[in-house]
Parts: C-alpha cells; structure tokens; sequence
C-alpha cells in the first residue's frame, strides 16, 4: 500500500480537494419536496417525502391543511431535513392511537416546524421519539393528547430544543408525561400545560441537561413527585412561570440533581427552596388565564390584569427573542421590561428597537453545564437511579422487548376536514400518593 510515509503527505492537498468537492456535491443536491395531500402514504404524502429525502432537504407542507392520519405506523426520520407545516392550527399529524408520529433516527440536525402532533401511542415518546443521540428542534408546534409510559409527548436521548411551542395534555403511565429528557433539553419561548404523570415528572422528567428560559408551566402534575419539573441533572431556570397542577411540587430533585436559577421566575408554591435568585417571587399566585388561543398558531396562559409576572422580568434583557411565543407582532418587550413567561401583555409602549432578526431564533443556552447525570427509563418506576459518569453519545437503533412494535398493515388514509383546536384537555390521570420516585438507569430505547 501507498499510504504511509511522505507519500501521505504528498497527497494530503488531494485528498482535501476531493473532500471539498464531495461536500459541495452534497450540498448542491439538497433540495425541496413538495407535500401535495394529506393522505397516509403514496405519491405527495408526507411519508413518501420522507422516504426520499435525503440529508439537507427540506419537506414542505405549507400548501396543505387538514389532519394527516398515520395508518402505516409512525413517520421514520433518517436523514438531516427540515420538514416545515402552514402552522399548528392549520395541520395536524394524528398517531392514530397506534404508534408514535415521528421516530427520529438521525443524528440530524433535523426540524419540524409549524405541526401539531397528537393521539400519538408508544413505550418511549407517544408523540416523537429522538432515540438516536440526534439533534432535533420543534418550534412553533403543539404536541399534545400523546401516551407514553415513558415520555408521553416526547422522549430525548439526543439534543432537543423546543422553541415558541405548547406541550399540553399529555399523559405518561410512569414518568415524564410532557417531556422525558435524557440527555440535553432547552425550552424557551414555550408552554408546558396539562401535562399529568402516574410516577414522577409532569411537566418533565430530567436526567441531563436541562434550560428553561422565558417559557410557563402550568396545571401539570405527577402522583410520586415534581408535577412541573423532576430533576436528577443539571438544571437552570429563568423568566418563567410555574403554577403547580393537582399533585406534586413545580420542582422536586433526586439524588445527584442541582437547580440553578438564573433568575426572574414567579412560582406559585415555594419552588422547594431552589428559587433564590434576583427577582424571583415564590408562594404568589401568577394569574394565569386558561390554556387557548391568544393569537398566533398555539395555545398559551395568557396573563391576566394584576398578574405578578406582568414586567417583573430581567430589566437587563434585550431581543432575541423578538416575540413571545405567539410570534411576529407579539412583541417581547413591552413598557421598557420582559414581562415573565412565553406570555407578554400586549399593551403600552411599542418596543425599541426595530428587529432585524428572524422572529424564531433558535434558543442560546447562557449557563455552561456539564451533565453529570445520565439516565435512561425503566419499567419499574420506582427503582434506584445510579447516575453514570460519563454521558452515553449514541442510542442503538434496535428496539426493546418492551417497545411498541410498528404495524405493518398498509392503508390509504382519506383527507380529513381541517382541525378545529381546542383549549378542553382530555381526561387526566387520577393522582395517587406513592414514596418519592428513585430511577435505575437500563438500556435506552431503540428504534
């Protein structure tokens, strides 16, 4: 062989040439495919879209509406894409009660933008399931109405980032009923509602790293602890709303978890002592409206006249974000100061200065966290969590005995008339009164 020595050296400008070329190549193919029906599968589906797409695509849906009712199983995501809806109040992706919607199995990046995703039914991540250590970003989304008993909207074991999005009325039968989050997670500009777990973590259940900035969380319970957040990682807290649910704290920690707060959040009970950073409010009701529509593509908790949270934000802050979760018009700033919340009160002084950014900019992550803490679901909720050293970089793409097969009849779904939100949760779980939960990590689930 030629490879060794000065040899390799001599075609080291070579090798970086043709390197570049195939790169360019690449990135000369990506391209746009159209979504034209609203059916299950064939020509101008959305399944057929991703089946052959390839990393760099786009998949655009803009020009549909209606639901899209999975009868082939879930929607398969292999490849870095981008797959854009006309917005959650217009297009709704419906798991039918049989699998989850979407499995991502690329490392990504992959987005999905502007959906709704819901009557999703899995074993890990009843709405979407990011089982492959990939980078996955949803905005402008609502995943709701999902069933899981581990991650009932959505289960991560990669990069997750939720932007100007609503995580509502999700169940889980054990742990993490809106989002389970294994690895690394960042929430901002985003409503976690309704969200109500049989074991630990309504809202979400944390085994990583997990940032919450400028979002609220409201009316989400769990029986066995941390109705809003169930922490055995690293995580920070700031502008944020949390309104305690029927059953267990807003935050509540296992063994080996830390709470940052970074500021600026208003708690209706006592946020179990972490919240002790500058102009954090705690034990004060934030008057929240109900969860529905506001204006803009997803529900949110308006604030009502009197609310605390109403310009008590950082006074430091400045834009990105521009807009609150409702996004272009909804100014983020208003009266000189944020107020705390996805939610901003629409009413006084018009904002400075003009934006020249895009009106969904992708969360910053402003702490620097080391996740210590790595974890993956059990069967048995109410087992001993061992935190590992060092995080676990992949998931293997073969599923567990335990995870939910992907049915195989083939279908044709029919286009459906075009779905009308609504603010009435389906029915909650009964909270039952159990010993604070302990985690023991297994093996994470596999496609």
């Amino acid at each position: 062989m030629q490879f060794y020595g000065t040899r390799s050296v001599r075609n080291k400008p070579a090798a970086i040439h043709l390197a570049l070329v195939c790169t360019l190549t690449i990135s000369a193919h990506a391209t746009t495919i159209i979504v034209s029906n609203t059916n299950d599968n064939g020509q101008g589906s959305l399944r057929q879209a991703l089946e052959i797409a390839n990393d760099g695509d786009t998949i655009d849906a803009t020009g549909i509406s209606g639901v899209i009712t999975l009868t082939t199983g879930e929607l398969r995501v292999n490849v870095r894409v981008m797959i854009n809806g006309p917005g959650a109040n217009v297009l709704t992706i419906n798991a039918n009660a049989a699998s989850d919607a979407f499995h991502v199995t690329s490392i990504g990046p992959v987005t999905i933008s502007d959906l709704t995703i819901r009557n999703g039914q899995n074993n890990f991540g009843g709405g979407i399931l990011n089982s492959n250590g990939g980078t996955l970003t949803i905005t402008n989304s609502t995943v709701s109405e999902n069933i899981a008993p581990f991650g009932g909207g959505i289960y991560n074991s990669g990069t997750l980032s939720i932007v100007n999005s609503t995580i509502s009325d999700n169940m889980a039968s054990s742990e993490g009923a809106g989002v389970y989050n294994a690895r690394t997670l960042m929430i901002t500009n985003s409503t976690f509602s309704g969200n109500a777990a049989h074991g630990s973590g309504g809202g979400c259940i944390n085994g990583g790293m997990l940032l919450i900035t400028n979002s609220t969380l409201s009316g989400n319970s769990a029986s066995n602890g941390g109705g809003g957040v169930f922490n055995l990682g690293a995580l920070h807290i700031g502008n944020t709303v949390l309104k305690r649910g029927d059953s267990g704290a807003n935050i509540t920690t296992g063994s080996g978890g830390t709470v940052t707060s970074l500021g600026y959040n208003v708690s209706s009970d006592d946020g179990s002592g972490f919240l002790t950073g500058p102009g954090d409010q705690i034990n004060i009701d934030p008057l929240l409206g109900p969860l529905q529509g506001n204006g803009g593509p997803t529900f949110t908790h308006s604030l009502m006249p009197g609310s605390p949270a109403i310009d008590a934000g950082d006074p430091n802050f400045t834009p990105p974000p521009f807009y609150d979760q409702r996004g272009s018009n909804f100014w983020r700033v208003r009266n000189g100061r944020i107020d705390v919340g996805s939610f901003e009160v629409q009413s006084g002084t018009t904002p400075s200065p003009t934006p020249t950014a895009s009106p969904t900019p992708t969360p910053t992550v402003t702490a620097t966290v080391t996740a210590t803490a790595i974890f993956t679901p059990t069967s048995t909720p109410t087992a001993t969590h061992t935190p590992t050293s060092t995080p676990v970089a992949t998931v293997p793409a073969t599923p567990t005995a335990t995870a939910t097969t992907t049915p195989t009849a083939t279908a044709t779904a029919s286009a459906t008339p075009t779905p009308t939100p609504t603010a009435t949760p389906r029915s909650t779980m009964t909270p039952r009164s159990e010993p604070t939960p302990r985690i023991r990590p297994t093996p994470p689930p596999r496609p």
